[in-house]
């Protein structure tokens, strides 16, 4: 692999992207989920003045909470309440950088092949990895750039808005791992599926639906939580890790095997 030629392929893919202002805006308009959770843990209750301290569900799940989290044992009941709200939708923060960047990586092959721009790239002395790994990781670093900016507007409006102690009680390994190791995992997964869905579909619609099994999972974690059934511990993401690099890595072998750029041309065409 040659760092020269993947630098080059970066900035194209870059340059690409930037001019395309309709795979760049579903990922920033992502970041309007976020005012979900704080409509959720402060909005409801402000307004109807029900902090949900006595709510039977919001009860069970924070009994299961408090076995792996000590910090929320500190805090007020309505506190408690509200810090496990924001707990439960820091996957939200996950799957804003997956969902946002989708479009991202469908448009990196189908938007060539659309162009008319993937037929001379085939024919450079680039490697098959290379085209592909320079189309994975053009898509990934505007995502995480946007989970970034997505964890800051978040944190802060939680220092700003929320209970006292709810922000510190938030500040944990356990975050610090969903964000920093989970959400890029998921979201390299994501994309790579959508590379490879592209190589073979024609429609960026039809390549990002299959992206979103990645979503799928990572939805259901958050209900798990949120209905108590049960809590995602540090010992399991650290696992879950282990398992996702292993699943990119088969997924980039998979995604090589299947680029035929000898017969993709006369396939599109």
């Amino acid at each position: 692999m040659s760092t020269s030629r993947l630098s080059a392929l970066l900035w194209k893919e870059a340059q690409d992207l930037l001019r395309t202002r309709a795979a760049v805006m579903p990922a920033v308009l992502m970041l309007l989920t976020l005012a979900l959770p704080f409509g959720i843990a402060i909005g409801i209750p402000l307004v109807t003045g029900d902090t949900m301290v006595d709510d039977s569900d919001v009860v069970k799940a924070l009994e299961v909470a408090r076995r792996y989290w000590p910090a929320v044992t500190r805090l007020s009941p309505e506190a408690a309440v509200q810090a496990f709200f924001f707990q439960q939708f820091l996957m939200l923060l996950v799957l804003v950088p997956v969902s946002g960047s989708m479009s991202l990586a469908a448009h990196a092959i189908i938007g060539e092949k659309q162009a008319r721009t993937l037929e001379p790239l085939l024919a450079t002395p680039a490697t098959t990895t290379e085209i592909l790994l320079a189309k994975v990781l053009a898509a990934l670093l505007p995502a995480l750039l946007l989970e970034a900016v997505a964890v800051l507007v978040y944190f802060g409006g939680i220092a700003a808005l929320g209970y006292p102690g709810v922000f510190g009680a938030l500040a944990t390994l356990h975050t610090a791992l969903v964000l920093l190791v989970l959400g890029p995992l998921a979201t390299l997964i994501g994309l790579q599926i959508v590379v490879i869905a592209s190589s073979r579909v024609n429609d960026p619609r039809t390549a990002q639906q299959f992206g979103t099994l990645v979503v799928l999972p990572l939805v259901a974690v958050l209900v798990a939580q949120g209905t108590g059934v049960f809590w995602l511990t540090v010992p399991m993401i650290l696992f879950a890790a282990v398992v996702l690099t292993v699943v990119w890595i088969l997924l980039a072998l998979f995604g090589i095997a299947v680029f035929e750029r000898e017969r993709i041309l006369t396939r599109w065409k």
